[in-house]
């Protein structure tokens, strides 16, 4: 059976085969160090009422790894050492993790090898390739570890006088329904969480943000865009896909984080590195 074609991800590549001029001109470094130099991203984010047990708590995101052709084992345990490092206290990965089914099983022991080096565990929510490639290889793949997988639902992470939940929903494969689903997977997963707790969601698509914020939720920890994967100066240059294309956004008290991507939708990256991003919690 055919592999359905990602839509948004056509676009980005088909505006690479128009702008030849800008890929040739930096393509040594783009093809070979941009894709490759992972970068960490540490990130502040204030938050009000924090107890003391919150206070410094820190969060890991890895996002859109895209196993397969230009990722492979080697590169995920390299990545996994260099996320290891940074001392957070949880991991959430936002999805588009598998995106080869001959991988799904020795990727995800590999991944949960990890689970000790992040005292509250490893957490992850579907992107729209595990739809693609097919959610039950990956949810066998899955059952197999400790890693959690959060589909619109919930879990209490800290108990303090603001106590801290986090969230996750599934994509929303549905294009025409894409924002019915995404306020449904956004109730379900937040709506029953208590008054006065701080909340982080996970979501890979960013526009989780317009529904994410009717709930007060702190943060919200996206992908999907590969922050477009070209770009000068932290600001893509990549055709307007997207609402929300990289870096932080915020929408009343809702920040969401758009994380750059640790793969590739092709084997080139231009000031758009590949990222782990930290979330400090501090007192606001």
């Amino acid at each position: 059976m055919a592999v359905p074609v990602d839509p948004e991800r056509r676009k980005l590549a088909k505006y690479m085969l128009i702008a030849p001029g800008v890929a040739a001109a930096s393509s040594v470094y783009g093809g070979v160090a941009g894709k490759d130099a992972t970068i960490v991203n540490n990130i502040k984010i204030p938050v009000a009422g924090l107890g003391k047990r919150l206070q410094g708590y820190k969060i890991a995101q890895l996002s859109d790894i895209h196993l397969g052709v230009f990722f492979d084992l080697q590169k995920l345990e390299e990545l996994m050492e260099q996320v290891s490092r940074t001392k957070a206290d949880v991991l959430v990965i936002t999805g588009d993790l598998f995106d080869d089914n001959r991988l799904n099983y020795k990727a995800a022991q590999l991944i949960d090898k990890y689970t000790s080096a992040f005292p509250q565990g490893i957490y992850y929510c579907r992107g729209n390739h595990e739809h693609i490639r097919g959610i039950q290889a990956i949810e066998i793949a899955l059952s197999q570890t400790s890693i959690r997988e959060l589909l619109n639902e919930n879990v209490l992470l800290v108990d303090d006088i603001r106590p801290l939940y986090l969230a996750g929903v599934d994509y929303p494969m549905d294009r025409e329904q894409f924002t019915v689903l995404q306020q449904l997977y956004t109730k379900k997963a937040l709506d029953n969480i208590p008054e006065g707790a701080v909340k982080v969601l996970l979501a890979h698509h960013p526009d989780f943000l317009d529904s994410a914020k009717a709930y007060n939720t702190e943060l919200v920890l996206s992908g999907h865009t590969h922050g477009g994967q070209i770009g000068i100066c932290g600001i893509s240059l990549a055709p307007p896909v997207f609402k929300y294309m990289r870096g932080m956004y915020q929408q009343g008290n809702t920040r969401c984080y758009v994380h750059c991507g640790n793969g590739s939708w092709f084997p080139y990256r231009l000031g758009c590195p590949p990222e782990i991003a930290v979330f400090e919690l501090q007192q606001a």
